[in-house]
């Protein structure tokens, strides 16, 4: 287990070359790595690395019935993954990066491991350095909050060591998180929009 502590480049937190090149190398091996988000911190791993997705469930001791979100660096990206229609892109393009999960029917390019039976997968863009560093680095990335299944999420980076300890190899410390509440998640794969969970974005700001 390795803790990475982030440094301020301009007022914002940032990994170094070498740090991130040693993250790179961890999540190319198979590995987990706990990074922040603006929202809470989350639990990365390859989503194409099956075996690297059922460690996550194992770790967060999660049911394999309750699929797990993914995380890319820009909204364009979403278009790979998800399938949209004029309504749902333009939903994205107002709310992302921000801190918000979006539940869409797959494309053929998506990971089949986060998949839901019905085939919807839940896609994030997160809005903050770090991640986006990350994520551009290797893209894209497993999003979900790096804690035990039925506990709260973490909001710093010791709450997560404290719940998942040696079971990841790399945590990154960059501080609280912006916001300290997971993403609000919404249901965009029907003709309306739902929200399935109540989260830092507001009902009255969707």
């Amino acid at each position: 287990m390795q803790v990475m502590k982030c440094r301020k480049v301009g007022g914002d937190f940032r990994l170094g070359k070498a740090a991130l090149a040693e993250v790179h190398g961890v999540i190319a091996s198979g590995g987990l790595v706990v990074y922040p988000t603006e929202t809470v911190y989350g639990l990365g791993a390859d989503p194409f690395d099956e075996d690297a997705v059922k460690r996550v469930f194992k770790v967060k001791r999660r049911p394999a019935s309750m699929p797990i979100s993914m995380a890319v660096p820009t909204p364009e990206a979403l278009w790979f993954y998800g399938v949209f229609d004029e309504r749902s892109r333009d939903f994205c393009e107002k709310h992302m990066p921000g801190p918000i999960t979006v539940l869409l029917s797959a494309t053929s390019l998506a990971p089949p491991s986060l998949l839901s039976k019905s085939r919807l997968l839940g896609l994030r863009v997160p809005d903050h350095p770090v991640a986006v560093q990350l994520l551009k680095a290797y893209s894209p990335l497993t999003a979900t909050s790096a804690n035990r299944h039925g506990r709260q999420p973490p909001t710093t980076c010791a709450e997560s060591m404290d719940q998942l300890g040696k079971d990841v190899d790399i945590y990154i410390d960059s501080g609280p998180c912006r916001y300290g509440q997971e993403s609000t998640v919404v249901d965009l794969s029907g003709g309306e929009t739902s929200i399935i969970r109540r989260g830092a974005l507001s009902e009255q700001a969707l």
